[in-house]
C-alpha cells in the first residue's frame, strides 16, 4: 500500500470518527453545538405526607420514568435530619422506587422528593426505566363479563376500527353506564380489574389491542397542586398515544411526566395511616449540555463517563484552554502552508497569541513589539563583545527582565496598568525570539526581520480571534473528537505541493 493511500485511509478514518462520535452525542445524548442553547428543566417536588404510629417506619415511592424526550435529569431526597430517615433507592421487577426508613417515629411526617427533568429535542437513545416485557397482563374476563364485553366490543368497532378510535369509543361507552347496560356491568367489576381503566384496558386486550394504564402529572400545570392522575395509553402502530378516560379524547402527551405504570404502587407506608402524596412544579431553564451530562442517559454513556467532565474542575479549566493549541497548529499550518506567510519560528505564534489571551490584543501588540524591539537594541550591542551562544542568550534573557520591570515600574507610575501584563509573555520565549531576529537580521538584513516579525504578529492575531471566539471554545471543550477532524485537515495540507497564494504573484502578466 503506497503512502499515499495510506495517508487518505487515515484521513478518512480521522474524519468519520469525530464526526460521528459529535453526531451521536448531539443526536442520542443531547448535546447542543450552540454555546447559548437552553433546555426548559421543570423542577418537580413530591411531598408525603402521613402520620406515624410511634414505631418503625418505612415509605416508598414509585420513582418516575423517561418519557418518550422527556428526560429525568437529578433525583435528590428532602428530610429533616433531625427526624432520622436514611434513604436508599430500591431496583426492582416492578422499577425504582425511593424508600425511606426509620427506627421510631410519632406524629404528622414530611418527606419531600425533588426530581429534575427536561425535554430532549428528540427521543433517541432514551431508555425508560420501566420495561414494557415487565408488564402483567389484565386478568381475563369470564362467564357474564365476557358476554357484556362481546357486547360493548361489538359496538365500539361498528363505529370504530382502529386501535386509538376504538378505544375511544370503548371509554365514551364506560363513561356512560346509565345508557349502556353492559358497561354497567363491567363497572361492577373495576375493584378486580383496578377501576374504570382497568376495564377499558380488558377490553383492549380482548379485542387484541395492547393497552397500558400510566400515571402521572402534566409539567406544563405550574406552582402548587399539581394534580396527579392516570391515563390510558393505547398502542398505534410503533408510538403509543395517551387517552384521557374522563374525555374519551387523545391528549398531547409531551409534558407528561410518567411515575406510574399499570399496577404499580404509587405510595407504600409501613407503621403510618393517612398518607397522601401531593406535587408541585415550577419551570426554569438551564445550558443544553449540563442537562445532557446530569441526565441518566448521559451518566450512563462512557463518552460521558470517560470525558473530560469527569476531571476536577480545576484541570477542567486547564484543558479548555489546552484543546484551543490545536486549532492554533491549524491556523499556523494555513498561514504557511497555503497562503505562504513567513513567520519567527513554527509555532511562536500560538505562545504569542496565548499571551494575547491575558493581555489582550492591541496592548499584547504593543507590548511585544516594545520588548523586541528594546532587546534587539542590546543585542546589536552584546553582537560586538564577540560572546558564546549560551553566554549570549542568558544575556539577552536578563536584559528581558530588566525592560519587564522598567515596563512595570514606569506604567504604574503612569497610573496604567497595561505596562503590568508584559510578566504575561514568556521571557525564555522572547530571549530566544530575539537572538533568532538578531542573526536574521546579520545574515538576511532588517527586511526579512520586518517580514517574519510582522508574519508571526498576523498569525498571532488571527489565532487570538480565533481562540476568544465563543463557538469555538464551545466546540473544542464540549466535543473534543472534532479535534480528530482537524487533524486530518492538517495531514491533507501536509501533502500538498503546490503553488502557496503568496507565490501566485509571479504569474501577473507583464505590463
Amino acid at each position: 500500500m503506497s503512502s499515499k493511500i495510506q495517508l487518505y485511509t487515515l484521513v478518512c478514518l480521522l474524519a468519520v470518527l469525530g464526526i460521528g462520535v459529535t453526531v451521536y452525542k448531539v443526536v442520542c445524548l443531547g448535546f447542543a453545538l450552540s454555546p447559548s442553547a437552553r433546555e426548559m428543566v421543570w423542577t418537580v417536588e413530591a411531598e408525603i405526607s402521613f402520620d406515624a404510629d410511634g414505631g418503625p417506619v418505612e415509605v416508598s415511592l414509585n420513582h418516575p420514568d423517561n418519557f418518550k424526550d422527556l428526560v429525568i435529569v437529578d433525583i435528590v431526597d428532602i428530610v429533616d435530619e433531625n427526624i432520622g430517615y436514611t434513604y436508599r433507592v430500591v431496583n426492582g421487577s416492578g422499577g425504582t422506587r425511593a424508600l425511606w426508613s426509620t427506627e421510631n417515629a410519632k406524629g404528622p411526617q414530611k418527606i419531600y422528593l425533588r426530581i429534575k427533568a427536561y425535554r430532549r429535542g428528540s427521543a433517541e437513545g432514551v431508555e425508560p426505566f420501566k420495561r414494557e416485557n415487565d408488564e402483567p397482563r389484565p386478568p381475563r374476563l369470564s362467564g357474564a363479563a365476557e358476554m357484556f364485553a362481546d357486547t360493548l366490543l361489538a359496538a365500539a368497532k361498528e363505529k370504530q376500527s382502529d386501535p386509538v378510535p376504538m378505544a375511544m369509543e370503548l371509554l365514551r361507552l364506560l363513561n356512560d353506564p346509565e345508557n349502556n347496560t353492559g358497561a354497567s356491568s363491567l363497572l361492577n367489576l373495576k375493584h378486580v380489574l383496578d377501576g374504570p381503566l382497568g376495564v377499558a384496558r380488558a377490553l383492549l386486550h380482548r379485542a387484541g389491542i395492547e393497552s397500558r394504564v400510566v400515571g402521572g402529572i402534566f409539567l406544563g400545570a405550574k406552582g402548587a397542586g399539581t394534580p396527579y392522575r392516570r391515563y390510558l395509553e393505547v398502542r398505534d402502530g410503533p408510538y403509543w398515544v395517551l387517552l384521557d378516560p374522563r374525555t374519551a379524547t387523545a391528549i398531547n402527551s409531551e409534558a407528561f411526566l410518567l411515575w406510574q405504570l399499570n399496577d404499580e404502587s404509587l405510595l407504600e407506608v409501613i407503621g403510618g395511616s393517612n398518607s397522601k402524596v401531593s406535587f408541585s412544579s415550577v419551570e426554569n431553564s438551564m445550558l443544553a449540555n449540563v442537562a445532557a451530562i446530569d441526565s441518566e442517559l448521559g451518566r450512563k454513556s462512557p463518552l460521558v463517563d470517560f470525558s473530560i467532565y469527569t476531571l476536577p474542575v480545576q484541570v477542567q479549566a486547564a484543558f479548555k484552554l489546552l484543546l484551543l493549541i490545536p486549532l492554533g497548529a491549524f491556523v499556523v499550518v494555513v498561514m504557511r502552508s497555503l497562503i505562504g506567510i513567513r513567520t519567527s519560528g513554527t509555532f511562536l505564534p500560538i505562545l504569542i497569541a496565548l499571551t494575547f489571551l491575558q493581555t489582550t490584543l492591541l496592548p499584547g501588540l504593543a507590548l511585544f513589539v516594545l520588548i523586541v524591539s528594546l532587546g534587539l537594541a542590546l543585542r546589536s550591542y552584546l553582537s560586538r563583545l564577540n560572546l558564546l551562544l549560551v553566554p549570549r542568550i542568558s544575556a539577552v534573557l536578563v536584559f528581558v527582565i530588566i525592560i519587564y520591570l522598567a515596563i512595570s515600574v514606569i506604567s504604574h507610575k503612569m497610573d496604567s496598568d497595561v505596562g503590568l501584563r508584559v510578566t504575561f509573555f514568556p521571557m525564555i520565549i522572547v530571549a530566544w525570539t530575539i537572538e533568532r531576529m538578531s542573526i536574521l537580521w546579520e545574515e538576511e538584513g532588517v527586511k526579512e526581520v520586518l517580514i517574519q516579525g510582522s508574519g508571526s504578529l498576523l498569525t498571532a492575531s488571527l489565532v487570538y480571534l480565533l481562540l476568544i471566539n465563543r463557538l469555538v471554545g464551545h466546540l473544542t471543550y464540549s466535543f473534543p473528537e472534532l479535534l480528530l477532524v482537524v487533524l486530518a485537515v492538517i495531514l491533507l495540507i501536509g501533502n500538498y505541493t503546490g503553488y502557496r497564494l503568496s507565490e501566485l504573484r509571479r504569474f501577473e502578466p507583464l505590463k
